[in-house]
């Protein structure tokens, strides 16, 4: 039977220790403020939300900003699920809480008896530093094919993000999410 080299088990074991040595955490991003009710009034218009988020950030990573060029890609500090998915998702029930009349879905939403309002958010910057502040850039269009309305909207907004950990980065998120949220619900026409 050959011997494996005390070097080459040296390595292996020092790579076995280092993987297992650091969980990982996930973080997800929730409907503010929360309320734990649903809206009061029946819905009655359909809208189909599409947002886009850039790739910089859209990782299953926390990405952090160190400095105006520099970013920390966070190995072990996770989305539990895609960042996109969580920012729409967030933001449908965030726009729903402020308008009741609303039932927002995605691309795939569709109701034949009304044509829905779309509404397209492109996040142009979102970004968080370590105690320090999270920002949110955004532009967006709201397009409602029954009546015509085609309008364009930005907006930024920030917030101070103090101790917490990487949660609060999670905390910033959502409330961020909140602030645009409660300016897309004024700015969507009631019908």
């Amino acid at each position: 039977m050959k011997s494996v080299p005390i070097n080459t088990a040296l390595w292996v074991c020092l790579l076995l220790a280092a993987c297992a040595g650091t969980p990982d955490h996930f973080y997800t991003l929730n409907t503010l403020p929360d309320t734990g009710q649903l809206p009061q009034s029946t819905p009655t218009t359909p809208m189909r939300l599409n947002v886009m988020l850039p790739s910089l950030v859209d990782r299953s990573e926390l990405v952090l900003t160190t400095s105006k060029n520099g970013i920390l890609i966070l190995d072990h500090e996770r989305w539990a699920a895609p960042l996109s998915d969580q920012v729409a998702q967030t933001l449908a029930r965030d726009i729903e809480q402020r308008r009741g009349d609303l039932l927002i879905g995605d691309g795939r939403f569709d109701q034949a008896a009304s044509p829905p309002v779309s509404l397209r958010i492109d996040i142009i910057r979102i970004s968080a530093q370590r105690n320090g502040e999270a920002s949110i850039d955004a532009h967006w269009r709201i397009v409602d094919a029954s009546s015509g309305v085609d309008r364009l909207g930005s907006g930024s907004f920030t917030v101070s993000m103090n101790g917490g950990g990487y949660a609060a980065v999670a905390q910033a998120y959502s409330q961020l999410l909140s602030e645009l949220a409660e300016k897309l619900a004024a700015d969507i026409r009631r019908r």
